[in-house]
């Protein structure tokens, strides 16, 4: 068993995706999207960018066991994720979250240049595309699809002391590993705690928008 940690600075339902049947990490943190192997545990705590918990009281925000890699350009066409394209057309914040935004331009596509950026709240600019983002989310190659997650969004789960895995200060491109007895008895503190799933919604989104939505994440 392998646990990596790092800390969450935005959190709006993209990267993590927590939603349609499962949970997916396809944007940002390209060195964890390439390296880490299916089996992996992945865990996403608060940061003071994101909602003010200083440096020790970090809080549980998600976490991952990676079921499956997939390189972008096969995720964009997998009928699984068809609803993680961003629809944009449509109200609430749910249809246009989705993380599947890079449209491979051929059969092999592998480099930024070789994908189109569909529109989207999150990777765009006023102007079109943003091409450091594509660079960025291109770079790291691969989609992690979780087959066992957990997701408290805006509700972040605290962590006693005595279970607490290893958590980087600030960012972390590969993530913190825990030893593997503190990693066992973390994950299966949260498997007792609460089902997989989702938990709440992310810390961006607006009440008025979302209440409803809880009802879309997946879960396992």
């Amino acid at each position: 068993m392998r646990l990596f940690s790092y800390k969450i600075t935005h959190d709006s339902g993209f990267a993590p995706n927590p939603f349609g049947h499962t949970l997916t990490l396809a944007t940002c943190k390209p060195e964890i999207r390439r390296c880490k192997r299916v089996g992996d545990w992945i865990a996403g705590f608060t940061s003071g960018e994101l909602n003010g918990d200083p440096v020790g009281d970090e809080r549980l925000v998600y976490l991952m066991r990676v079921g499956e890699k997939t390189l972008i350009r096969d995720y964009f066409w997998d009928p699984r994720f068809q609803d993680k394209i961003p629809n944009m057309k449509t109200k609430g914040p749910y249809p246009k979250t989705g993380d599947n935004i890079y449209r491979p331009l051929s059969e092999w596509a592998h480099e930024p240049a070789h994908f189109e950026q569909l529109i989207n709240p999150n990777h765009w600019t006023e102007s079109g595309p943003d091409l450091g983002h594509r660079e960025t989310d291109i770079g790291g190659r691969y989609v992690l699809i979780a087959d066992e997650f957990y997701y408290f969004g805006r509700d972040p789960m605290y962590l006693p002391p005595e279970i607490r895995p290893k958590v980087p200060k600030g960012q972390a491109a590969h993530g913190w590993g825990t030893e593997r007895a503190r990693a066992r008895e973390f994950i299966d503190y949260v498997r007792s705690e609460f089902k997989p799933g989702c938990h709440g919604l992310p810390h961006y989104w607006k009440d008025e928008e979302s209440t409803s939505q809880i009802q879309s994440c997946g879960s396992c």
